[in-house]
C-alpha cells in the first residue's frame, strides 16, 4: 500500500513561485516614488496647488519643481510660492487628484500632472484655470475641468517612448530570447530524465503530432521574463522594472495551474480557470489592470462602478486565456499568433510614451522567438497548458492595461488584435452546444485549425513517416497567419478609430465563418490547398 501523499504541485513550479516573489519584494522594496508639489498665490488670492506625476528619485523630482517655478516666475512675477516638497506619500485627496474622479473646484491637466485652483469667490477660480487652458504652449494641450464634473484618468499622452529606452527594451527581448531558447536546450537535451512527467503523447482528437514530446516549454517561456525582469534593475531608474516584477507574480497562479496540468494531468479545466481569474484579480489589485470603459454609451456608466467593472474584467481576463490554450494545436500557431499581436500593442505603446506596456510586450516576444526555433518547424518541444495560459493571460493584460492606461486607445482596438482566438472560441461553444448539442466542454476536431490542416493541407497525408507529419503540422499555421496579420495592421495604425476598428472586427468574423464553411462543404479554391 502506498502511503505517500499525493503531489499536487510539482516543484519546479514551487520554484518558479517563490523565485517570482522574491524578485517581487525586492521590486517593491527597491525605492518610493516622489510626487512633485507646489503651492503658488497670486495677488487675487487664487491659490493654485500643482501636483505632478511620481518621479523615481528625490533628484529627478527637484528637477521638476525647479522646472515648474521658472514656469510661473516668468508668467507670474508677482506669484508667491509658499509651499514647495517631493512628497513620498499621498493623501487621498491628492490621490483622488491624480485619479479621474470628479474634484469640487476646478482643475487642469497639464502633460505631468494637475493644477488644481481655489479662491474667494469659486467663478475666479474657474477663470483662472480656463485661462491657463487658453493661454497653453503649442503642442502641450491643457484641459480646465469645472468642479464636481467629470475627468479623463491621468494618463496624458507624452509622445514616442524615448530612443534609449527603445533600444533598452530590444536588449530585454534579446536577452529573454536567449534565456528561452538555452532553456528549450536543456528542455530536449535531458528530456529522458523528465520523460515520464513531460512527454504529451499523440493520442486522442485534438492530438496531431507525431511523437511523444515535452509540453514543458511554459518553463523556457516564463523563464525568459524572469531574467528579464532581474535585468530591470540595473538599467535606469525610469525603466519599469516594479511593474514588470508585478506583472509576472500575477501571472504566477495562471502559470502554475496550467504547468501542474503539464505534469501531473490533474487539474481539471475548472481550477485552471480559476486559477486564471485569480491572476485576474491580482492584475487589478498590482497594476489597476481594470476595465473602466467599453466605449459603449449608457454601459460605460454602469463600469464606473468598481464592483462591476472588476467582475467583468476578471471574467474577460480568463476568457482570452483560454481562448489561447484553445487555438495551440500546432506548430508555431498560438506563438506566432501571439507575436503579431505583441508586435502590434508593442508599436502602439512606444507611440504612447508607454515605456512598460512596451518593455513588457517585447520581452513576451523574446522569450517566444527563443521557443520558436525549437517549436517550429521541427516540433520538439510544446508550450503545453503552462505556457498556454502564461502566454494567455499576458496578452489580456497587455490590451486591458492599454485601455486602463491610455483614454485615447479604442477599446475596440485590443478587441480587433484579439478576435481571432474570441472568436474562435465563441464559434466552438455555438458548434456544439447548439448545433451538435454537445457540451462545450466536450473535445473535437473540428475547430478551425483542425480543419485546415484535414482539407486545406494535404502533403503527406498517409505517410507514416514522422519528420513528413511534423512537417504537414507545421504549415498550418501560415493560415492562420495570414489570416490574423491584417488585423493587426489595421490594429496599429487606427488604434484611437473606433469605426474603422469595428468594421475590422465584423471583417474578419464574416471571413472566418466563410472560410469556415467552404472548408468544410470541400468548396475551397485550389490556390487555399497544399498537395
Amino acid at each position: 500500500m502506498n502511503l505517500r501523499p499525493r503531489h499536487h504541485i510539482p516543484t519546479l513550479a514551487w520554484f518558479v513561485l517563490f523565485f517570482s516573489i522574491a524578485l517581487s519584494v525586492v521590486f517593491l522594496a527597491r525605492g518610493n516614488n516622489y510626487h512633485p508639489q507646489l503651492q503658488v498665490s497670486t495677488p487675487d488670492q487664487i491659490s493654485m496647488q500643482f501636483l505632478m506625476r511620481a518621479q523615481d528619485t528625490i533628484s529627478a523630482c527637484e528637477k521638476v519643481l525647479t522646472r515648474i517655478k521658472q514656469t510661473v516666475t516668468v508668467n507670474c512675477p508677482t506669484c508667491t510660492i509658499s509651499t514647495q516638497q517631493c512628497t513620498s506619500q499621498l493623501s487621498s485627496q491628492q490621490e483622488r487628484i491624480l485619479s479621474d474622479a470628479p474634484l469640487s473646484q476646478p482643475s487642469a491637466h497639464i502633460p505631468d500632472g494637475v493644477i488644481t485652483y481655489s479662491a474667494p469667490k469659486s467663478a475666479d477660480a474657474l477663470a483662472a484655470c480656463m485661462g491657463t487652458q487658453q493661454n497653453a504652449p503649442p503642442g502641450k494641450p491643457i484641459t480646465c475641468y469645472a468642479p464636481d464634473s467629470e475627468r479623463k484618468y491621468f494618463t496624458p499622452k507624452t509622445g514616442w517612448v524615448d530612443p534609449l529606452n527603445i533600444a533598452y527594451a530590444f536588449l530585454i527581448l534579446i536577452l529573454a530570447q536567449l534565456v528561452a531558447k538555452f532553456v528549450c536546450y536543456l528542455t530536449i537535451r535531458y528530456e529522458h530524465m523528465h520523460a515520464h512527467l513531460s512527454h504529451d503523447t499523440s493520442d486522442g482528437p485534438q492530438k496531431f503530432h507525431a511523437m511523444p514530446t515535452p509540453r514543458i516549454g511554459g518553463v523556457a517561456i516564463i523563464a525568459g521574463l524572469l531574467v528579464s525582469s532581474a535585468a530591470l534593475t540595473i538599467l535606469p531608474q525610469s525603466f519599469p522594472d516594479k511593474d514588470f516584477g508585478l506583472l509576472l507574480l500575477a501571472a504566477m497562479p495562471a502559470f502554475i495551474g496550467g504547468l501542474t496540468e503539464d505534469i501531473t494531468k490533474k487539474v481539471g479545466v475548472a481550477q485552471r480557470l480559476l486559477l486564471t481569474m485569480l491572476s485576474a484579480g491580482f492584475g487589478a489589485w498590482l497594476l489597476g489592470a481594470t476595465l473602466y470603459r467599453l466605449d459603449i454609451p449608457g454601459i460605460d456608466t454602469l463600469m464606473q462602478w468598481a464592483p462591476l467593472a472588476i467582475a467583468f474584467t476578471v471574467f474577460a481576463v480568463a476568457g482570452a486565456t483560454n481562448a489561447i490554450n484553445i487555438i495551440d494545436g500546432y506548430n508555431g500557431l498560438a506563438a506566432g499568433y501571439s507575436i503579431i499581436v505583441l508586435a502590434a500593442m508593442a508599436f502602439v505603446s512606444a507611440q504612447l510614451g508607454d515605456t512598460f506596456l512596451l518593455t513588457a510586450n517585447l520581452a513576451m516576444i523574446g522569450s517566444l522567438l527563443g521557443f520558436l526555433v525549437w517549436n517550429w518547424p521541427g516540433g520538439k518541444i510544446f508550450l503545453g497548458d503552462g505556457g498556454a495560459y502564461l502566454l494567455g493571460f499576458w496578452l489580456a493584460e497587455m490590451a486591458v492595461l492599454i485601455v486602463a492606461r491610455h483614454p485615447e486607445v479604442s477599446v475596440w482596438f485590443p478587441l480587433l488584435l484579439m478576435i481571432y482566438p474570441v472568436f474562435e472560441t465563441l464559434f466552438s461553444i455555438y458548434r456544439k452546444k447548439f448545433l451538435r448539442n454537445h457540451s462545450p466542454g466536450h473535445p473535437d476536431g473540428l475547430h478551425f485549425h483542425m480543419l485546415i490542416y484535414k482539407r486545406l493541407v494535404r502533403l503527406y497525408v498517409c505517410t507514416n513517416d514522422p519528420k513528413l507529419k511534423i512537417k504537414r503540422n507545421s504549415l498550418v499555421c501560415w493560415y492562420i497567419w495570414a489570416l490574423t496579420l491584417p488585423c493587426a495592421l489595421l490594429g496599429a495604425i487606427t488604434w484611437g478609430n473606433p469605426p474603422i476598428l469595428l468594421i475590422g472586427i465584423i471583417g474578419f468574423c464574416v471571413t472566418y465563418v466563410w472560410i469556415y464553411i467552404s472548408v468544410m462543404k470541400w468548396k475551397t479554391s485550389k490556390y487555399l490547398q497544399l498537395r
